[in-house]
C-alpha cells in the first residue's frame, strides 16, 4: 500500500457539512492501490469516541480517478456537535487506520489517534441556489446577438454579416434580444448570461465608463428592465457581467487622476507607481493584462469596495437580474469576493454568483465567495477529446475525475461547462468544422454533471477562429443556419429536462474501451438512473453492458436493445451516443 499517496483533510474538500445532519468525506488514494476503505466516526464528545469504540461503519465508494489517484467519498448522518472519525483502509489482506494524518496498524483507541471536527454551525453550510441546479445558459454578447434598433446605432455601423475586426460595430442592441426571447425560449434554454452592458467606448464593453449607466447603443435602463421582465415570464433567468477588477480609461474616477494627478482624491483608486499618470501600453499604473486602457481598481480601497458592491446591489434591485458573472475574478482579493457574496444574498438569496477563473478554483468555491465558476477544464477535456481527437477516453476520464476532485458538491454541481465562448475560438473551428463531432460535444455537455452553456450561435453552427472572429454577428438567416445542428440542439436539451438525473445527479464512470473509443458514465437521483455512452470513433460499436430487465431503451435514439441472461448488446453510432433511461 502506498501510503504517501495517501490524502485527507478536515475543514476542506476532504471534509464538510453539507446540510444540517449530513456529512461528506473523502479520501485519495494511489490509483488501483486498494481494495476497500471505511469510515468509522462517532460524535465527538461521546465516550465511545474516547475510547475508539465506533458508533458507525460506511464503506466509502470510489466516485472519481485521475490519472495518479483514485478518490473515495461518503455522505453520511451526523450530529451538529461534531464527530470524531478515522478511516480503515484495505488492501488484500491488510488492514491500516488513518487517523489524526497517523498510520496504525491497529484500532485507534485514543481521541488523538482520530480526525476532530469542531461543531458544525449551519451559517457555514455552501448552498447555491436551488434553480441554478437546473439551469442551461445561453452566453450572449450583446453587439453581435440581433439589431433590434437601427437609431441607436454606432457611427460607422458595419452589414451585420461582415467580417469583423477587433474594432467593427454590427449594432446589437437589448431591443433585439426582446425580440428574440421567443427564440430562446423554443431552443429551451433558462439562463441568460448577457457579457457588459454598461457604457463604453468598444463592442465588447469590458472597459467600462459608467457602472450605472447601459450603453446608448444597446438602448436604455427601461429596456433593460423589459428584457429582465418578459424573460422572466417565459420562465428565463438573467445575469449580467461584472468588470470590477478593472474599469475604462474614461471612468470619471480615472479621469480625476489623469486631470489631477497626486491631489486627485481617487488616487488610492488605483495602483499608481509614479506621477503624472498617462494612458499607454505598460504605463506607471497596474491595469488589465498590460492594456493602458483598462487601469485596475484597487478593491483593497474601502471606497472602491463599497463602490463596486453599490453598483452590483443596484441591478438587482433595480433590474431585477438573477445573478453575477465576475470577470477576471482570480485577480481581485478574497476579502472582496466575501463582502460581495455577503452583499448579494442579503439582497436576493437565490441570486447566482459565477467567477471567471480558468483553473483550480477550489480557494473561491468554499461556500463563503462564488457559488461556482466558468468550467475551463471540461471545455479543455471536451475539446481534446471530440474537437481535437487528441486524447483517450481514458485519458478523458482522467481528466474529468481531477475536477470532481477538487470541489464540494454543491459547487461541482454547477460549474458552467462550456465548449467555448467569447474568449475562445469556436468549438466548429476546432473541430475542422466537422458538425458530427460539435454534436457529439454537445451530447456529452448536455448529459454530464453541471450546467451546460452554449455560447450564441452554437446552435446553429457558428464557426470562428480565436478572438475577434469568434465574436461575428448571429446568424438568423434559416437558410444560413444549420437547422440539423439546432434540431439536435432543441432534442438534447429537451431530454436533459425531462430527466432529473441528467440535471441533478451524480455521476460514475461505469465503461471504458480506448480501442473503441467508447466511454460509458453513469447518472443517478434518487433511485433514477440514466447511463450515457458515447463512440468518439468514426464507425459504428457494438458493446455489451449488464443490465437488468427484458429491454433496454436508448431514448436518445429512441431504439430498443434485447437483453438475454441479464446482458445487453446496444450499439452506439461514430461520433455519436446513447441515453439508456
Amino acid at each position: 500500500m502506498f501510503k504517501e499517496a495517501i490524502y485527507h483533510k478536515y475543514d476542506s474538500e476532504y471534509c464538510y457539512a453539507l446540510s444540517k445532519h449530513e456529512l461528506v468525506v473523502r479520501l485519495r488514494t494511489k490509483k488501483n492501490d486498494v481494495n476497500t476503505v471505511n469510515f468509522l466516526y462517532s460524535e465527538k464528545y461521546s465516550e465511545l469516541a474516547a475510547f475508539g469504540q465506533y458508533k458507525v461503519e460506511a464503506e466509502m465508494e470510489k466516485v472519481s480517478a485521475d490519472d495518479l489517484f483514485d478518490y473515495y467519498e461518503a455522505i453520511v448522518e451526523v450530529d451538529l456537535l461534531g464527530v470524531a472519525y478515522c478511516f480503515e483502509i484495505i488492501e488484500k489482506d491488510k488492514v491500516i487506520y488513518y487517523g489524526d494524518y497517523k498510520f496504525l496498524n491497529r484500532y485507534p483507541r485514543a481521541p488523538r489517534e482520530l480526525f476532530m471536527i469542531t461543531t458544525l454551525t449551519e451559517q457555514d453550510i455552501f448552498e447555491v441556489p436551488a434553480w441554478a441546479k437546473r439551469a442551461i445558459v445561453y452566453q450572449v454578447f450583446p453587439e453581435r446577438f440581433c439589431n433590434g434598433d437601427s437609431k441607436n446605432d454606432p457611427q460607422n455601423t458595419q452589414s451585420w454579416d461582415a467580417q469583423v475586426t477587433y474594432q467593427s460595430m454590427l449594432g446589437g442592441d437589448l431591443r433585439g434580444m426582446i425580440n428574440k426571447l421567443d427564440y430562446l425560449q423554443e431552443l429551451g434554454i433558462n439562463l441568460i448570461y448577457l457579457t457588459p452592458i454598461f457604457e463604453s467606448n468598444t463592442n465588447h464593453k469590458y472597459n467600462t465608463f459608467d457602472y450605472y449607466k447601459v450603453d446608448p447603443h444597446f438602448g436604455t435602463l427601461e429596456d433593460m428592465k423589459e428584457l429582465v421582465q418578459k424573460a422572466h415570464q417565459r420562465n428565463i433567468k438573467v445575469m449580467l457581467d461584472a468588470v470590477f477588477n478593472h474599469c475604462g480609461e474614461k471612468f470619471a474616477p480615472f479621469q480625476d487622476v489623469l486631470e489631477k494627478g497626486e491631489e486627485s482624491k481617487y488616487k488610492d483608486w488605483f495602483d499608481i507607481r509614479n506621477f503624472p499618470v498617462e494612458v499607454k501600453k505598460f504605463p506607471s499604473y497596474t491595469t488589465f493584462a498590460h492594456f493602458g486602457e483598462m487601469p485596475k481598481l484597487m478593491t483593497k480601497n474601502k471606497e472602491v469596495a463599497k463602490y463596486l458592491i453599490d453598483v452590483a446591489t443596484y441591478w438587482i434591485k433595480e433590474t431585477d437580474i438573477d445573478g453575477w458573472r465576475l470577470d477576471v475574478a482570480d485577480d481581485v482579493d478574497h476579502e472582496f469576493w466575501r463582502a460581495f457574496r455577503k452583499a448579494i444574498k442579503e439582497v436576493k438569496p437565490d441570486a447566482f454568483i459565477v467567477g471567471e477563473v480558468w483553473y483550480d478554483s477550489h480557494a473561491w468555491l468554499k461556500g463563503d465567495q462564488f457559488d461556482s465558476v466558468m468550467n475551463y477544464p471540461f471545455f479543455e477535456a471536451v475539446k481534446l477529446l471530440v474537437g481535437q481527437e487528441k486524447i483517450s477516453v481514458q485519458e478523458f476520464d482522467a481528466n474529468l475525475g481531477f475536477v470532481r476532485s477538487l470541489y464540494k458538491q454543491p459547487a461541482y454541481q454547477v460549474l458552467w461547462n462550456m465548449l467555448n465562448t467569447h474568449d475562445t475560438a469556436r468549438f466548429l473551428h476546432f473541430a475542422n468544422e466537422d458538425a458530427e463531432r460539435l454534436k457529439l460535444a454537445a451530447f456529452i455537455q448536455m448529459t454530464y454533471p453541471g450546467v451546460p452553456m452554449i455560447y450564441y450561435g452554437d446552435e446553429v453552427g457558428m464557426t470562428g477562429a480565436q478572438d475577434p472572429d469568434c465574436r461575428r454577428g448571429m446568424i438568423w438567416d434559416p437558410q444560413k443556419q444549420d437547422q440539423e445542428i439546432l434540431a439536435h440542439y432543441k432534442k438534447i436539451i429537451s431530454l436533459r429536462k425531462e430527466y432529473e438525473a441528467l440535471q441533478l445527479g451524480d455521476v460514475r464512470t461505469i465503461y471504458i474501451d480506448n480501442d473503441k473509443q467508447i466511454y460509458g458514465f453513469r447518472r443517478l437521483y434518487k433511485g433514477q438512473r440514466v447511463d450515457i455512452y458515447i463512440n468518439n470513433d468514426r464507425i459504428n460499436h457494438e458493446i455489451e453492458i449488464p443490465w437488468e430487465g427484458s429491454k433496454i431503451h436508448d431514448v436518445f435514439n429512441d431504439i430498443e436493445f434485447e437483453v438475454k441472461d441479464q446482458i445487453g448488446s446496444i450499439q452506439v453510432n461514430a461520433k455519436s451516443g446513447c441515453i439508456l433511461a
